[in-house]
């Protein structure tokens, strides 16, 4: 008996493991497109769970802080073979990035100084920008003719432009403020309940504690989409701490948007380019451990309890509001250190207009960018 039940988990670990690294390895096109896929394959085909309870359960994962196609994933797992089911989950979707992350990291060190390298990398910073712009518009898209909403962006981006370091702060406070907000008007009760995380990090370095730190603040507060850690990061990785330089950042980001699976793995990269290998996989088990905690642990177990409360969809709208307004100003902070002339402006402003209308991969975008602009400055 004992062996058959053995015998069934290792059924379920392997579907699991296979099913996440070929995810993860084809896994372009964003959050939302890994997301779709594994609807597609685990919920309408394999029948994981019913496709009513999919869509209701996928409605929380959205409103959890950290990335949604890694907590989907994650929670998959969880489901299908236990908390052993979720890890294997998280591994399979995070390795292949992991990976290319390193190589892409590896090849920046040996190219570097030849002269087309530059031109290469300026086009597809310049991409990068205009798809980080693009990419908003999943976040405001529900929310796009609702005017408070904006102030809040505005309000939250002067902030940052003033504050950076105090972004998380203004993330939960925003949250917290529109489910006090909501409750003053709809005069009804609701309680909401903050959950606190704490990692204890035994690191043989103070560089690499301050890494994982930064990482898991980041990865902590990623509300409604990866590019969330835009900011948070910028400032720590850049101002703060000064482990690279704008430039780097933006080559991060970029590479970060090239490769399957979550954009925050741009983590990865900055963790190798810090600490070499120990930096990168500090970086990213920082990057994406509170989101495997909440997956893994606690919310498969009172998912069904959540469904339905107002409060929630509150925190998101105010929580959305101060991520959008840091990623814009963060954007136009470090646009301000690349040389603009015309064609840049027309190319980001291309690149925006392209992931908008959505007809051409956002990972095929950014090296786009780079071969565009290096034919352009060998023209003329």
């Amino acid at each position: 008996m004992n062996k058959t039940l053995d015998q069934d988990k290792t059924k379920y670990y392997k579907e699991v493991l296979f099913y996440f690294l070929r995810l993860g390895t084809l896994g372009f096109g964003g959050p939302l497109a890994v997301v779709g896929s594994i609807q597609k394959e685990l919920v309408e085909k394999r029948k994981w769970m019913e496709e009513e309870d999919f869509n209701a359960t996928f409605s929380l994962i959205k409103a959890m802080p950290g990335p949604v196609a890694f907590q989907t994933a994650v929670f998959m797992g969880r489901i299908r073979a236990g908390f052993f089911g979720g890890a294997l989950a998280a591994f399979g979707l995070v390795t292949p990035a992991f990976c290319l992350m390193i190589l892409f990291s590896i090849f920046f060190k040996s190219m570097n100084d030849l002269t087309f390298t530059h031109s290469i990398l300026q086009g597809m910073q310049v991409a990068a920008l205009g798809v980080i712009l693009g990419s908003l518009k999943g976040l405001v898209k529900n929310n796009i003719k609702d005017f408070f909403f904006w102030v809040l962006v505005i309000v939250s981006g002067a902030i940052n432009y003033k504050h950076p370091s105090i972004e998380p702060i203004v993330i939960i406070g925003f949250g917290l403020m529109i489910i006090a907000f909501k409750k003053f008007l709809r005069e009804s009760a609701s309680q909401l309940t903050i959950f606190s995380l704490a990692a204890p990090l035994v690191l043989a370095s103070n560089s690499i504690r301050d890494l994982a730190l930064v990482c898991f603040k980041a990865g902590a507060l990623v509300f409604g989409t990866g590019l969330a850690i835009v900011p948070m990061l910028q400032h720590d990785v850049v101002v703060k701490y000064k482990w690279l330089t704008q430039s780097e950042f933006l080559d991060a980001l970029a590479f970060g948007q090239m490769t399957p699976g979550p954009v925050v793995i741009t983590a990865t990269y900055i963790g190798h380019k810090i600490a070499g290998m120990p930096g990168a996989i500090v970086a990213t088990v920082a990057i994406f451990a509170a989101a495997f905690f909440h997956m893994s642990t606690w919310f498969p177990l009172v998912v069904n309890k959540l469904r339905g409360k107002k409060w929630i969809n509150d925190f998101v709208f105010g929580a959305v509001a101060a991520v959008v307004g840091p990623i814009i100003v963060t954007v136009l902070k470090m646009g301000s250190d690349i040389p603009f002339n015309f064609f840049l402006i027309l190319l980001v402003v291309s690149v925006f207009i392209l992931t908008l209308i959505n007809k051409i991969p956002l990972w095929l975008l950014i090296p786009m960018g780079g071969v565009i602009n290096l034919i352009v400055l060998k023209i003329f």
